[in-house]
């Protein structure tokens, strides 16, 4: 892609674990046997209605708010965001593949969630801050992803033209936002980490 000058992140699932991965440690300090808690797309069966946060059929945070209804209607309450501890859960895989890239291209962060798992202001002393050129939450931009605002609004930041930016996600109705704006989009599985990573440093071309 030789037109690409940056890539934009999403954080949730792609630098961070989704909260399903780190739901072994969760059942340990609880006394809970393994397997309590449904693991969503990582399950043999896969999870409907996780699918639908990547249609946009439904919400995140609304699928959160319903998993854990349905957990402490089983016996089992849990508080996901005040529980899970993320620090130094950073994917190293991915984090390897920002430092890669970031000897190529400007990089920047585009989240919608993060403010909810990490704390209103996270970004300001976030420690991998200095390997973007932005750090952006959409709670400072007053509109989400997929409204086009959030991507044109981080491209101009930039100093650049939507096309001109790679914006990397785990969720299709994001990426289709960016690309009806006209910023190419990059669809990354969090399921399978290693295999997206090579993906996306094939696509992007050698260094």
């Amino acid at each position: 892609m030789a037109d690409i000058r940056a890539v934009i992140w999403d954080m949730g699932g792609i630098l961070y674990p989704t909260p399903f991965e780190l739901l072994d440690g969760l059942e340990v300090s609880k006394g809970w046997p393994p397997g309590t808690l449904p693991r969503g797309p990582f399950s043999p069966e896969g999870d409907p209605e996780y699918a639908k946060c990547s249609t946009g059929e439904l919400t995140e945070t609304e699928y959160w708010r319903r998993y854990q209804q349905a957990s402490a209607a089983r016996g089992y309450p849990v508080d996901l965001k005040g529980e899970i501890g993320w620090t130094g859960t950073e994917r190293p895989e991915v984090m390897a593949t920002i430092e890669t890239l970031g000897r190529r291209f400007r990089q920047a962060t585009l989240s919608n969630d993060s403010s909810e798992w990490l704390g209103y202001g996270w970004w300001d002393s976030w420690p991998y801050a200095h390997l973007f050129c932005h750090v952006i939450d959409v709670v400072t931009l007053g509109v989400r992803k997929p409204h086009p605002l959030t991507y044109t609004t981080t491209a101009e930041r930039m100093g650049l033209d939507v096309a001109e930016c790679l914006f990397v996600d785990d969720m299709a109705v994001n990426l289709d936002g960016a690309e009806a704006v006209g910023m190419p989009g990059f669809y990354f599985d969090h399921t399978r980490v290693a295999a997206s990573c090579a993906g996306l440093l094939q696509l992007l071309g050698p260094e």
